[in-house]
């Protein structure tokens, strides 16, 4: 009877050790063929432009093409859920931005659970938004905005490009946090927000920086603070909201790689590597940055960390300002 169960259990342990050699062989091909990084914005904005970089480089150091599939619809919900439902094989990864941690809070109706149905790969980058101003308005400080609202309550407006946008989030939370009557202003995207600002239809707005940069340094618009915990690079003489006295404003945009809920780890290591790998390369950071991105390249457990920390702090920022997309 003993050598019967010693028998079977020598068969067990091959056999689970057959499977796990499988397992690592098959992760280790990864990939073998074409990738889908659905992007669940339109193309030509900062998310779009991340994704492209990064996918280019993926699709030259991993022998695959990495092929970007746009799907915007309902602030990136319908793109988020293509990805949600689909295998975990690592075949079809999300490039999601920031409105990730903030859609489940201004829509009413969400077809999957952002905390549940995603695995955290890789965050690659964040761009910072600029408070920046028509210079009708008068104020060359956040300060001097701050007083100029406080004595004309209900005349400045602010932009907000879409409803589940972090320059929405961050509308919100600055009328909130210094108690001014603003009135906020939504548009369908980014461009018409900022043609409204131009012309002062409306009076400011939490835009990205390639966005704003060109007026700012034509003279149309003014720039204020960033919202980034540092000073951007490129922009030195900016000041942080936290460094003119507003503290807690840290939210920007970020773009990162998840993919469906239960991916392999040997697979989301070899991805993870790889961009992090990509994101070290001189000219590729050179260009994120030029175009208003900062790169980053964290560890998987450091991505979904942040996500954790962003789904708390929204979720309490939204249910305070009231904000809702539907």
């Amino acid at each position: 009877m003993f050598l019967k169960y010693c028998h079977l259990m020598v068969i067990g342990i091959l056999a689970a050790s057959g499977l796990a050699q499988a397992q690592q062989t098959a992760d280790s091909a990864y990939p073998s063929r074409s990738v889908r990084v659905v992007v669940p914005v339109s193309p030509g904005g900062s998310t779009d432009l991340q994704a492209r970089i990064m996918t280019n480089r993926l699709s030259e150091m991993l022998g695959v093409p990495f092929i970007v599939d746009n799907r915007p619809g309902a602030g990136g919900i319908i793109g988020t859920d293509i990805v949600a439902k689909a295998a975990p094989d690592g075949y079809t990864l999300l490039f999601a931005q920031a409105g990730h941690t903030i859609i489940p809070f201004v829509f009413n109706k969400v077809p999957y659970d952002v905390y549940k149905d995603f695995t955290p790969i890789t965050l690659v980058a964040t761009a910072p938004l600029a408070l920046t101003i028509n210079p009708a308005v008068g104020a060359n400080s956040v300060k001097e905005l701050i007083e100029i609202a406080k004595a004309k309550p209900g005349q400045l407006n602010v932009a907000l490009s879409t409803l589940s946008s972090s320059g929405a989030l961050l509308a919100e939370w600055f009328k909130s946090a210094t108690k001014t009557n603003i009135i906020s202003i939504p548009f369908k995207g980014g461009s018409p927000a900022m043609t409204a600002v131009l012309s002062n239809e409306v009076q400011f707005i939490f835009a990205t920086i390639p966005a704003a940069l060109p007026f700012v340094k034509g003279g149309r618009l003014k720039m204020l603070a960033m919202s980034g915990t540092k000073r951007f690079p490129l922009l030195p003489d900016v000041p942080t909201m936290d460094e003119v006295g507003l503290k807690g404003f840290e939210a920007e945009p970020w773009g990162g790689f998840l993919g469906p809920a239960n991916m392999p780890r040997a697979v989301v290591d070899r991805i993870q590597r790889a961009c992090v790998a990509i994101l070290n390369e001189k000219d590729v950071r050179e260009r994120l940055i030029e175009t208003g991105n900062v790169p980053v390249g964290s560890t998987s457990q450091e991505f979904a960390s942040k996500l954790e920390r962003e789904l708390k702090q929204n979720a309490e920022i939204v249910k305070e300002v009231g904000m809702k997309a539907d």
